[in-house]
């Protein structure tokens, strides 16, 4: 299976339940998008505009009123039967009763050992990510962002071909979320999935993406696609540039109206 994304003319509305009045809620509407075999695309738009309704159409959770969702060029479901997919939600989700490594191989116990493509170990992957020291570790003893490291590593053990990110760093602070975007990026270098990341933050989506889609208000629409160019690998240094200060009031431009004045300083869009 290929790893390409397309989304074309999705739309999604939510009804009232059995027993309720009204017309039920108009989530998205219209929503077209390709993501590249390999690439990292970001989403970014204002609360309730869709953002992680989308993510959840690409996975199977949800599916579309109408339009059209390829994974690889399978419908989500086929993908999902495929373990092509992985997911990294808000919240680290760990049970807590089990180890970080039992946490991380988690999907195997669920699917079958030989679910998992020929690839990197629980083990191995829990070096991946940092966390080799950890492995007999229950999730209190670890940060929050030690816990969303671990939560990385479950979502890759299947080796998705395509990996989903529901704001996975919102709820961290600032410096332990540049040092994780960091992490991530690294990560998804050495897996080279192709990526989809729901974010509120302007300067991680410029930071991390090869492009940023921004998205209206309720109902959610695609208003543009940002181009990022800058070079990869990406480091923080990159903050402080030229083409990252044009490529954040690019994408604030697009959210907020083009009458906004430029940022002198883009890492305030955190």
């Amino acid at each position: 299976m290929s790893r390409e994304v397309l989304i074309e003319h999705a739309s999604m509305v939510f009804h009232p339940r059995a027993g309720r009045r009204g017309d039920g809620v108009v989530a998205l509407q219209d929503v077209s998008l390709a993501v590249g075999e390999g690439r990292f695309t970001a989403l970014i738009g204002p609360s309730g505009c869709g953002k992680s309704t989308l993510l959840r159409l690409v996975a199977d959770i949800l599916q579309p009123s109408a339009g059209r969702i390829l994974v690889g060029g399978a419908p989500p479901g086929e993908a999902r039967r495929a373990h092509a997919i992985g997911f990294v939600f808000q919240q680290a989700t760990l049970l807590p009763w089990r180890s970080v490594l039992q946490n991380v191989a988690l999907p195997l116990d669920v699917v079958g050992r030989g679910a998992r493509r020929s690839g990197r170990s629980p083990e191995a992957l829990l070096t991946l990510v940092g966390l080799e020291g950890f492995a007999r570790a229950l999730p209190h003893e670890l940060s929050g962002g030690m816990q969303q490291r671990a939560a990385i590593a479950r979502a890759l053990v299947l080796q998705p071909e395509v990996l989903l990110l529901d704001e996975p760093f919102g709820a961290l602070d600032e410096i332990t979320r540049q040092r994780m975007n960091l992490e991530l990026l690294r990560i998804w270098q050495e897996s080279r999935t192709t990526a989809l990341l729901v974010t509120h933050s302007i300067a991680e989506a410029v930071f991390m993406a090869d492009e940023v889609a921004v998205m209206s208000a309720r109902p959610g629409r695609i208003t543009r696609l940002v181009p990022i160019g800058l070079e990869r690998p990406r480091t923080l240094g990159m903050m402080r540039t030229a083409p990252f200060f044009e490529a954040v009031n690019q994408v604030r431009d697009a959210l907020f109206g083009t009458e906004q004045e430029p940022l002198a300083d883009p890492v305030e869009a955190y």
